[in-house]
């Protein structure tokens, strides 16, 4: 078995905590007391074979802890947008056929490509953007993204989506890729972020030419961060591609100037997160 997979499944999490392991880009694994909830699982290379020999070659910089068959355990996995590194090709299905009971939340401009995958209707959630579910004891507030564009349809709604997903009494809030916007901060004070994780990979005119949608920077990240009062951040979208990554101390050092309480992960690895141990 799989050193990860076993470290998730003999974990204990007691009730009112979590368990959360880094897997990579915006990829994380919650272990709640009852449930595993995967998030924009990106467990292949196939960003990299794609690109392979083009400008745009999406080199990985580590490589997955895990294999896609490996994940036989999850309960739900949450996907933000339909791009390769947040709805793979070749682990979401995967995923889906070894963990026959876990469902999947998407936005709906993401539901035809579920569907191609073979994934029953019933295990597909699909959210449009300022809208709310309830699933197994988890309320699900889906918050519009930015991803340098909203495009937004009128009949499916906005196909990037930051989640809020609160469940075990913590809120926590999982940006996706995005930008910040007006009304992106106010939506967030409707509730209390006990725990943000954040996109720092920014924008720039290079990346713009090899048609990289942008994300927050660091300073609008941490920025953001202070201006939704979140109780801990966690920077994320960095360390995976080579071409498309962040300096993680530029995002320390501005954090540590505005005395923002955060955390970086490393790869692979896991915290113990409860309201208790704030």
């Amino acid at each position: 078995m799989n050193r990860l997979i076993r470290e998730i499944d003999k974990a204990r999490v007691k009730p009112g905590s979590l368990r959360i392991w880094w897997i990579g880009q915006e990829g994380f694994v919650f272990k709640s007391a009852t449930q595993i909830i995967y998030i924009d699982p990106y467990l292949s290379t196939y960003a990299e074979r794609i690109t392979q020999g083009k400008p745009n070659e999406h080199v990985r910089i580590k490589p997955a802890p895990m294999k896609p068959e490996d994940v036989t355990h999850a309960d739900f996995v949450f996907c933000t947008h339909d791009h390769a590194d947040h709805i793979d090709p070749d682990s979401i299905p995967v995923i889906a056929t070894q963990s026959s009971a876990a469902r999947f939340v998407v936005p709906e401009c993401a539901h035809k490509t579920m569907r191609s995958f073979g994934i029953d209707e019933d295990r597909i959630h699909t959210m449009k953007g300022d809208d709310a579910l309830h699933l197994d004891g988890i309320q699900i507030y889906a918050v519009p993204a930015k991803h340098e564009e909203f495009d937004h349809d009128p009949q499916q709604g906005y196909p990037y989506l930051s989640y809020i997903i609160k469940i075990d009494g913590m809120t926590i809030f999982h940006a996706g890729d995005t930008i910040p916007y007006d009304g992106q901060v106010e939506r967030l004070k409707q509730h209390k972020i006990d725990l943000a994780f954040l996109p720092i990979n920014g924008r720039d005119g290079l990346r713009h030419t090899l048609d990289f949608e942008g994300n927050f920077t660091c300073e609008e990240a941490v920025q953001f961060a202070l201006n939704i009062n979140a109780g801990l951040t966690i920077p994320m979208h960095y360390d995976m591609f080579a071409i498309n990554t962040a300096d993680i101390n530029e995002f320390r050092r501005i954090a540590n100037e505005r005395n923002l309480r955060y955390l970086v992960m490393e790869h692979a690895t896991s915290i113990y997160f409860s309201l208790e141990g704030k």
